[in-house]
């Protein structure tokens, strides 16, 4: 029964894998008005690829490991290993597939695991984004590009690295890794690997960083002050050198009204823009902020703008996740934070999360819950120092927010809406890192949890 499985899956390879020697774009009558049709011709016409022998290429059919070895050996003009030795479980030596399959593998572009090379398995994009990573030799990226595809995920860098490449792209934000990849996808993605003029324009992550110091290709954003001014800087580590994107003494209308740069600010870069909210309004009673807005600037050419803000200027704990910005309001009437005000003493309060699209459209209501009333350290006095833009208690990463009140720990899941509880800890500060969420209790006793 093996063995005519194996016989088998060789016959349907041969169909899929062998060119067929047809110039024409009729080759296949099932292509010619398929999104993927000029990447398809391009390998049918350089022998890479074939159809079937009913004239059809059949675009939107997974392709399985042995096919996909296939278009690669015969892409990268890789010789084929002379005499190999190695021996897969189900994989016969007999097989046509046998010497190629043994190539990729001493090759490194597709490994077998515990002696199986599941010659008829689908391909999944996740294993795809892999494949072609090794094949061309592109960098691993860990910076994130989609909303579905995690740190943790073992194809993470693969999938960043050929997506900044141009290689690959996603739908509505989502890579989905799990899915099985088409015969169309698979050549589509082959063909921006070999012609740079086939590849994707533009590279788009849907997914902000946001901290008071952000770390990305190459560069180091962070808000320090100094004995004149404030200053947002643009640090090259490698290069050893620094630039100055904007200083306090030189921004119009920066001061007693509305402070535009403080250490301590959170900022949210998403691309090339970096968003970075501000105190707008300043209770003249107590000195503390009662509004907020956005300063955007573009990293590349230092280009900004003040009062950007498409939202409510009382928002709070803002992100950008796939092309909407996401903030919290105080659900009941806005809390006046006086002098009274104790952040030591565990109270919750009622918040509701928002996200509206770039432009401050299509606004949605997502969540209503509970968040410890404790806020973010910024550079101010001792009162102010108790009020500020971003709740502890509130914290984006990827697809999740976090917050704590008085009943625990939660993740709401921003691509299914769901809420988990993930821990019982009475905290007063979290942090939240590639892999992990470390909670800090009342006690200051650190917790660490899984994401």
């Amino acid at each position: 029964m093996k063995n005519k499985l194996v016989g088998l899956l060789a016959v349907l390879l041969v169909f899929a894998a062998t060119p067929f020697q047809a110039q024409a774009a009729t080759q296949f009558s099932d292509v010619d008005k398929h999104w993927a049709k000029k990447e398809i011709m391009y390998l049918a016409d350089r022998n890479i690829i074939g159809g079937f022998p009913d004239g059809t290429f059949k675009p939107n059919d997974p392709i399985t490991r042995a096919q996909a070895s296939s278009m690669l050996i015969k892409a990268l003009k890789i010789p084929l290993v002379k005499n190999p030795t190695i021996q897969f479980k189900d994989v016969s030596k007999k097989s046509s597939y046998y010497q190629i399959l043994a190539t990729v593998n001493e090759k490194g572009i597709m490994r077998g695991d515990n002696g199986f090379m599941r010659p008829g398995e689908d391909t999944s994009r996740a294993h795809m984004a892999a494949i072609i990573r090794r094949s061309f030799n592109i960098p691993v990226d860990r910076q994130a590009t989609f909303v579905d595809v995690s740190p943790t995920h073992w194809s993470f860098p693969d999938i960043n690295g050929i997506a900044k490449k141009g290689i690959t792209g996603g739908s509505e934000g989502k890579y989905m890794p799990a899915d099985s990849v088409t015969r169309s996808q698979f050549a589509a993605f082959l063909v921006r690997a070999l012609d740079d003029s086939m590849k994707l324009k533009n590279y788009h992550s849907y997914v902000g960083v946001k901290g008071k110091t952000i770390e990305q290709n190459g560069f180091t954003y962070t808000i320090a002050k100094d004995k004149n001014s404030t200053k947002l800087v643009k640090e090259n580590k490698k290069a050893g050198t620094r630039s100055t994107l904007l200083d306090s003494t030189t921004m119009p209308d920066n001061g007693i009204n509305r402070v535009l740069l403080m250490s301590g600010y959170q900022m949210v870069l998403y691309n090339d823009n970096l968003f970075i909210p501000y105190w707008n309004l300043i209770n003249a009673g107590n000195n503390m902020p009662s509004g907020y807005n956005l300063v955007k600037l573009n990293v590349n050419d230092w280009s900004y703008r003040i009062g950007s803000i498409p939202i409510d200027q009382k928002f709070r704990n803002m992100f950008i996740w796939n092309d909407r910005i996401y903030y919290t309001l105080e659900k009941n009437k806005e809390r006046v934070f006086d002098s009274a005000f104790d952040p030591t003493t565990p109270i919750d309060d009622p918040l509701t999360l928002y996200s509206v699209a770039m432009d401050g459209k299509n606004k949605k209501t997502l969540l209503n819950f509970d968040a410890r009333v404790i806020f973010d350290e910024v550079e101010a006095t001792s009162k102010t120092n108790q009020v500020s833009q971003n709740n502890k208690s509130v914290a984006f990463d990827l697809s999740t927010m976090y917050y704590f009140n008085k009943t625990g720990v939660y993740k709401y899941n921003l691509l299914d809406k769901k809420i988990s509880k993930a821990s019982t800890i009475l905290a007063r500060d979290m942090e939240v890192t590639a892999t992990q969420l470390i909670v800090t209790d009342q006690a200051g006793k650190k917790h660490t949890l899984k994401k």
